[in-house]
C-alpha cells in the first residue's frame, strides 16, 4: 500500500471550515478520517511506521499534532523514518 499525496490530503483544510476553535491534537479515529483512510489501515501504517510518530499522553492516549499531520501530506506523505529525518536541523 502506497501513500501519495492525494490519498492523505482530502482534509488539509478541515479546519478552515469549522465553527469551533481547531483541535491541537487528534485521535486514530479522527487522523484516519484526515486522511480518508479507515482506522484499520490507520493502525497498520502506524505500526509499520509509514506515518508521522503519534504523541502518547498518560500512558493510555494515542494522538497525532494536527498540524504535524498537516505538514507530512504537504511534503508527499514520507515514511516515518524519512519524515523524522527530514525535520532534524541540518549540521
Amino acid at each position: 500500500m502506497k501513500l501519495t499525496r492525494k490519498s492523505c490530503s482530502a482534509e488539509v483544510a478541515y479546519h478552515d471550515a469549522q465553527t469551533v476553535p481547531p483541535a491541537l491534537l487528534v485521535d486514530a479515529k479522527r487522523a484516519a478520517e484526515m486522511c480518508s483512510k479507515s482506522l484499520r489501515t490507520w493502525r497498520a501504517w502506524d505500526a509499520r511506521g509509514l506515518i508521522p510518530r503519534p504523541v502518547r499522553i498518560g500512558g493510555h492516549s494515542t494522538l497525532w499534532r494536527v498540524a504535524e499531520l498537516e505538514e507530512w501530506v504537504a511534503a508527499g506523505c514520507p515514511p516515518r523514518a524519512e519524515w523524522e529525518a527530514r525535520k532534524q536541523p541540518s549540521r
